[in-house]
């Protein structure tokens, strides 16, 4: 057990570092774009040095996603519920993160070089593997729904529970009891006859007559009306 929460601390640790490196990355490769000469310098005369150098920025922060993405796969526990649900989805949608920014990154690089069917060939290449691991990530969201249903039932009892039931006073000791009781707790005061009709037996709520037979209930159903 100390192993598995010393294992879970450390890849923690190494996602946090990671996403430290990943969003320094990001903003030195930005801060460079902004000097002056990278938009003069052309590279093979279609790209600005500016271009390249935020192009490869942001391709060793999505290589460091990968693994920083490893890491918090890891360190999600999986005891059941919406942590075991979404450990099961994490890895299709990393996956899927990855490939819509990979292909958009790199049409970026191709698109000068291209003509109208080499475009048309990408694109339909993208859409597919897109569609692909979208269905990859459906099929797991599938298998792991009855995680996120537990915890939705496990929620609902709790938020159920906080809800206070309607109370009112005991006739005879005046000690408070469910609204619905029909006994109270503190005195054995019977407050509610059983709710059914003593003609027919039909199963009545809190009315004066009764639905199957017409009957008259009795005195507490009607005196509750």
């Amino acid at each position: 057990m100390f192993s598995l929460m010393s294992s879970s601390h450390n890849a923690c640790q190494r996602a946090a570092q990671l996403f430290i490196t990943i969003a320094t990355v990001l903003v030195i490769g930005k801060v460079v774009t902004q000097v002056p000469v990278m938009s003069e310098l052309e590279v093979a005369g279609v790209f600005k040095a500016a271009a390249i150098v935020w192009f490869l920025a942001r391709l060793a922060a999505l290589i460091l996603f990968y693994f920083f993405a490893c890491y918090v796969i890891e360190a999600i526990p999986a005891r059941g519920g919406a942590l075991s649900f979404a450990k099961g989805i994490a890895e299709p949608l990393t996956a899927l993160l990855i490939v819509i920014t990979v292909q958009a990154l790199f049409w970026e690089l191709l698109s000068p070089f291209v003509d109208s069917l080499g475009k048309t060939i990408y694109h339909s290449s993208a859409i597919i593997l897109i569609v692909a691991v979208s269905i990859w990530f459906v099929l797991r969201a599938y298998r792991h729904a009855t995680y996120l249903v537990d915890t939705v039932a496990k929620l609902a009892g709790v938020i159920t529970g906080l809800i206070p039931r309607q109370k009112h006073d005991c006739p005879q000791c005046g000690a408070q009891i469910a609204a619905d009781a029909r006994f109270c707790n503190k005195c054995g005061y019977q407050a509610r006859e059983a709710n059914a009709c003593a003609a027919c037996g039909a199963a009545v709520q809190d009315q004066k007559y009764c639905q199957n037979c017409g009957a008259t209930l009795g005195n507490s159903t009607a005196a509750d009306n």
